[in-house]
C-alpha cells in the first residue's frame, strides 16, 4: 500500500490534536496542613471533564468562617481556599466551590455576562446567597458540567433554584471550556 506512511502521519496528527483538546487538570489541591493531593478530591479534579483553575487551591475540612450556619461549604476567592463542612464533602459540593474559584481566577466580565444571557439571569453577579445570585448559579453550572457532560432534560436539583435545559447546560459547559482557553492564551 503506497499510502500507508501518509495514513500513519494523518492518524498521528489527529491523535495529537485530540490530546491537546482534552481539558487539563490544572489544579493541585493542598490541605490547610500542607498535605498535597488529598484523595478522593485530587482524583476528581484530575478526571474532571471541565477545565479546572490553574495553580494550587487549598482545601479545608471545616465550616465557612464567618458564614451563615446553613452554609455547608464556601470558597474564599482571595486566598483560593475551599471550606467543606460535613454536608459538602461530596462530588457536587466540592465542584460547586471549585466553580467559585474558577469564576474568580478565570472568567472575564464578558464571560459572566454571557453566562447571565445563557441562563436569562440578569442582576448583580454577586449578591446575598439567599437571593440565588448569578455567581451561585455559575457555581451550580460548573458543578453540573463537572458531573454530567450532557443532560437529557431540564435538570431540577441542586441549590439556588438552578434548573438548566439541556441546551443551556451545553452552552454553559462550552462557555467554561472557552473561558479556560482564552484565559491561558
Amino acid at each position: 500500500m503506497p499510502f500507508l506512511p501518509a495514513r500513519r502521519l494523518i492518524l498521528a496528527v489527529l491523535a495529537s490534536s485530540f490530546a491537546l483538546a482534552a481539558p487539563a487538570a490544572a489544579t493541585t489541591l493542598q490541605l490547610s496542613d500542607g498535605t498535597l493531593s488529598p484523595q478522593p478530591f485530587q482524583s476528581w479534579v484530575d478526571r474532571a471533564p471541565v477545565p479546572t483553575p490553574a495553580g494550587t487551591v487549598t482545601l479545608a475540612f471545616a465550616g465557612c468562617p464567618g458564614g451563615p450556619a446553613w452554609a455547608s461549604g464556601c470558597a474564599d476567592k482571595a486566598t483560593r481556599t475551599i471550606y467543606l463542612g460535613d454536608g459538602a464533602q461530596d462530588y457536587r459540593g466540592f465542584f460547586h466551590e471549585l466553580g467559585h474559584i474558577f469564576d474568580a481566577t478565570t472568567l472575564s466580565d464578558d464571560e459572566r455576562q454571557s453566562f447571565q444571557s445563557i441562563m436569562r439571569r440578569p442582576g448583580a453577579w454577586v449578591a446575598d446567597a439567599s437571593s440565588s445570585p448569578p455567581d451561585e448559579w455559575f457555581a451550580e453550572g460548573y458543578s453540573l458540567c463537572a458531573r454530567h457532560r450532557r443532560i437529557a432534560r431540564t435538570y431540577i436539583a441542586g441549590n439556588y433554584d438552578y434548573a438548566p435545559t439541556p441546551r443551556q447546560h451545553a452552552a454553559v459547559c462550552a462557555l467554561i471550556r472557552q473561558s479556560a482557553r482564552t484565559s491561558s492564551a
